[in-house]
């Protein structure tokens, strides 16, 4: 049986009115972004952004005790699954929105942008056994976008690990998501423990499964469930008050919401330390 609900002064309650209060100032920046003449990159950003500020309010959803339907499911397994996907793509949207980088590095970032992407489809239309006349346009152009790629001065750059991926189509960065939180201060240089505990919950793997019982797992209060969501939503709102700051940047949106500027500006400051 569920508890009565906690005082909102606990630490769970605390990070969750927190993560609610930056959903909405997401939203708030996200209706603000279409129609801005922007970079390329800056398309694809603001394409990012669109959807982790969709993801963003998924997850507030399915939080306990949450303002939208007050579920009282206590869902960690869920919560981790959807928080790992939108800290990657947080890292695309900080990876593609940077700004005062060289053009090579913005061309670069764009180009293998959309390499993976071709590559990606290719893969998939290949192995759905697609007619070959629509593979032979990938079968033509990808080695050209390669090209393009291994011949830029910032591959020449990478180690040989990464250049071997990105050469392949197999990355969409040329960093990769450890280098991407520590460039960013996010999570504390603790990036490869956070990714391990959501990615075993994400596959639903024996150190997941394993601590299931008649308390843990049911999708009922208790305190181990509590504290994993607390840590979820302190990761959560250290990451969306940053992209928050990304968008704003990317297309000087400031000015259209400035007290949530200044919110999320604080919050990536307090969470950060």
């Amino acid at each position: 049986m569920n508890s009565d609900t906690p005082q909102v002064d606990s630490g769970y309650f605390k990070e969750l009115r927190i993560f609610e209060q930056l959903v909405l100032i997401a939203i708030s920046f996200s209706d603000a972004s279409g129609g801005i003449h922007t970079t390329n990159l800056g398309i694809e950003s603001t394409k990012i952004y669109t959807r982790l500020t969709l993801s963003a309010m998924t997850i507030n959803a399915i939080l306990p005790e949450n303002k939208i339907n007050k579920t009282r499911l206590w869902d960690f397994p869920s919560v981790a699954t959807l928080t790992r996907t939108l800290i990657e793509t947080c890292h695309r949207h900080l990876y593609l929105s940077q700004l005062n980088i060289s053009d090579a590095e913005s061309t670069f970032r764009l180009n293998l942008y959309y390499f993976h992407m071709n590559s990606e489809k290719y893969r998939l239309y290949k192995e759905f056994k697609e007619n070959q006349e629509n593979l032979d346009s990938f079968e033509k152009n990808l080695p050209r976008a390669k090209l393009a790629i291994t011949t830029s001065p910032i591959f020449a750059t990478l180690q040989k690990k990464q250049a071997d991926k990105v050469r392949n189509g197999n990355a969409d960065m040329h960093m990769t998501d450890d280098e991407i939180a520590t460039q960013f201060s996010l999570i504390g240089g603790h990036f490869k423990f956070i990714y391990r505990l959501l990615s075993n919950q994400s596959h639903g793997t024996p150190l997941a499964t394993y601590s299931q019982s008649n308390e843990r797992g049911r999708g009922t209060e208790n305190d181990a469930e509590k504290m994993y969501l607390e840590w979820m939503l302190q990761l959560l709102n250290q990451y969306l008050s940053r992209i928050i700051l990304s968008q704003t940047a990317l297309l000087s949106l400031e000015s259209i919401n400035p007290d949530g500027h200044q919110y999320a500006k604080e919050i990536f400051t307090t969470e950060s330390t």
